[in-house]
């Protein structure tokens, strides 16, 4: 049995002390003989504090008398104070409730020291994870969605992307993993799910045949997204869609309008944000003016009306990242931000935009 396995297997059997490793026999010894696997505390444990987590000892103390003391984060370094150690007795203790969105891991040093001030032991590297609670409940990045769908759109047609964000461990546990669902359509003509969502991705299309912009111009969507994979903290957000009569988008006249395609398909890009702002004073500083959302054919309504628009500097902002996230990837580009001047406000302008997950192309079209 090699020494790293013996060493191993007595901090299983002994899990609240952690002992100086020995030096190997016939070489010279290194600073670190062996990994000690990581200290796991649970985040907003309850008191009394301090609170007792492991013993370090030296086996150096049968020949003499020997203090303890540790370095680190959460030691002497920001934030400070949050670990100690009883200098006789090697007791490591935490002084507070740990928050792990705060600080997920704590790596520290432990010392130990003759009564002359002498090192006795090499320094041994102490790692603490803070383990996740489930206190921290589903954030929608916007309290309303907005987005438009052209009546008499086929089932599956996209729609638009909800999106909320949770603080939580999504990776070694369930807490931070979001699931999506619809609780209520009004009105609920002429059927009441006519729209569905990924459970997943948060991606809203177009459930069932029948929309009419005439007999319902608008529908409202209250969307809830709960984590623990769905049995868990929940928050609601609301999502308007209109429903665009056939040709409107043709109909609506405008002086700036824009397209955007996925070239990693050859499709339209459906159901993505886009903003638009305007640099004004004081500052300058940009004010956003509308958010549109593209439908099935990777258009939306006209930025600005035909006569709204005026001299000056405008940026247009793609929500990529979003994006891409529906579609099963990840964005190179979290966003796309396109600055551009209005000179001569009487002149339609048409900016349209090629999109991969990996690189973008916009170009003055007509």
């Amino acid at each position: 049995m090699s020494l790293c396995t013996f060493l191993l297997l007595l901090l299983l059997l002994l899990p609240d002390t952690l002992t100086f490793p020995e030096p190997g026999h016939g070489r010279r010894r290194q600073k670190r003989d062996w990994v000690i696997p990581p200290i796991s505390v649970a985040e907003n444990e309850r008191g009394p504090y301090p609170k007792k987590l492991v013993q370090i000892k030296s086996n150096k103390n049968k020949e003499t008398k020997v203090f303890y003391s540790i370095t680190g984060q959460g030691v002497d370094t920001p934030p400070v104070g949050i670990f100690t150690v009883e200098r006789e007795t090697g007791w490591l203790e935490v002084t507070k409730p740990l928050d792990r969105e705060e600080t997920d891991k704590y790596i520290l040093f432990s010392h130990a020291v003759s009564a002359n001030g002498q090192p006795v032991e090499d320094p041994m590297e102490i790692i603490i994870t803070v383990t996740d609670q489930n206190d921290n409940r589903p954030v929608f990045t916007e309290a309303v969605f907005h987005s438009s769908v052209r009546e008499g759109a086929k089932p599956g047609t996209p729609v638009l992307r909800v999106l909320a964000t949770d603080a939580d461990d999504a990776v070694s546990s369930t807490n931070g993993i979001v699931v999506y669902s619809i609780l209520r359509q009004t009105p609920e003509q002429p059927r009441p799910r006519m729209f569905a969502i990924d459970s997943s991705t948060g991606a809203i299309s177009v459930a069932e045949a029948g929309l009419v912009a005439q007999a319902v111009p608008e529908y409202t969507l209250q969307i809830q997204a709960t984590d623990m994979e769905g049995y868990g903290l929940r928050a609601t957000a609301t999502a308007l869609i209109k429903v665009e009569a056939k040709g409107m988008s043709e109909a609506v006249k405008g002086s700036l309008t824009t397209h955007v395609l996925n070239t990693a398909t050859g499709l339209p890009a459906a159901g993505l944000a886009i903003r638009l702002a305007q640099l004004q004073e004081p500052g300058p500083q940009w004010t956003e003016l509308v958010e549109r959302w593209t439908d099935e054919d990777g258009r939306c309504l006209p930025l600005l009306a035909q006569g709204q628009a005026k001299a000056g500097t405008y940026k247009l902002r793609f929500e990529t990242a979003a994006y891409w996230q529906g579609q099963g990837h990840a964005s190179f580009y979290p966003f796309v931000e396109v600055v551009f001047t209005i000179a001569d406000p009487a002149q339609k302008l048409h900016l349209p935009l090629l999109i991969s997950p990996y690189s973008y192309t916009t170009y003055r079209g007509s």
